[in-house]
């Protein structure tokens, strides 16, 4: 019996020494769709999961927010960046948009943390597809000398590393 339990232990030492056996995987170019939106004539288009890499742009672009840095807000918008805002405001261009982030700015000061981001790609019927960054962010802003809490969703579209879109969507904050 003892001869047994040396012998089963040897056998656990041995093979627990044996290297790992190597894992080979297909990777594949197919994709999974996570979703649909549908285009101004009704037709159904695939959301895809999207590029992770444009997280970095966005937390690059709310610290410059939180800076108040508008030089290099407005450097990381595109040209013809459009905002639309949670009251129905429409921004046109980049320095519309500077000039409207600098009377905010110089009447409070906003400040932003991000709670959640996810990416997705809309699969156009031409081929040319939109890459969109969702995310969810709170904004703290003394006004008056009260301090505010909004939860902020944007949809933030992002070409070339640039924002082209942004459509904000604000809640307060619950109340207890």
């Amino acid at each position: 019996m003892k001869n047994f339990i040396l012998f089963t232990l040897l056998s656990m030492a041995l093979i627990s020494c044996q290297p790992a056996a190597e894992k080979t995987t297909s990777t594949t170019k197919e994709v999974t769709v996570i979703g649909y939106e549908f285009n101004d004539k009704g037709e159904k288009l695939n959301l895809i999961a999207g590029d992770v890499s444009v997280t970095g742009i966005w937390m690059e672009y709310i610290q410059a927010h939180n800076d108040k840095d508008l030089d290099k807000i407005a450097a990381m918008n595109a040209e013809d960046v459009t905002v639309h805002t949670s009251d129905g405001t429409l921004i046109k261009g980049r320095d519309a948009h500077k000039l409207a982030l600098s009377a905010w700015f110089g009447s409070s000061n906003p400040m932003w943390k991000v709670n959640w981001m996810a990416t997705n790609t809309v699969e156009q019927k031409d081929g040319e597809n939109k890459n969109w960054l969702t995310t969810g962010n709170d904004v703290t802003d003394t006004l008056d000398g009260v301090e505010i809490t909004i939860h902020s969703i944007l949809d933030a579209n992002i070409v070339d590393g640039k924002i082209k879109q942004l459509y904000v969507y604000d809640r307060a904050k619950d109340k207890e």
